[in-house]
């Protein structure tokens, strides 16, 4: 079976894309939203920073509440002689504690000192 047609030789995928190339031209596709797209609301960088402050220490206060938590569930553990689940209790207390502190610090040191520093070269 032959692959190419007409007295020029020229195969069939060559016209069918130039054939479809000239209709989709002549017959642009309309442009529709999309879906991922957010409105353009002009906030000011300050207003950003500050919401991002108060996430990520909220965040991290809320990380170091679970901690305390888990500790006083501990405690009350260790109270009625039931070692494994207060040590477990507290060994969850002291990751609750290191996640809670590294949120809080992290988002300080980001919101802080990154932010402000100026941009490395590229």
């Amino acid at each position: 079976m032959s692959r190419r047609h007409g007295p020029d030789g020229e195969s069939t995928y060559g016209s069918v894309r130039n054939r479809f190339k000239s209709w989709s031209d002549d017959n642009p596709r309309p442009r529709s939203p999309s879906a991922l797209g957010f409105p353009d609301i002009a906030i000011p960088e300050g207003v950003i920073r500050t919401v991002a402050l108060a996430v990520g220490l909220g965040t991290g206060a809320l990380l170091l509440g679970l901690a305390a938590i888990a500790y006083y569930a501990s405690g009350t553990w260790a109270g009625i002689d039931r070692s494994g689940a207060a040590l477990a209790y507290a060994l969850v207390g002291i990751f609750l504690t290191i996640a809670g502190l590294g949120a809080s610090l992290g988002t300080l040191n980001h919101i802080l000192r990154v932010l402000r520093a100026p941009g490395g070269h590229h």
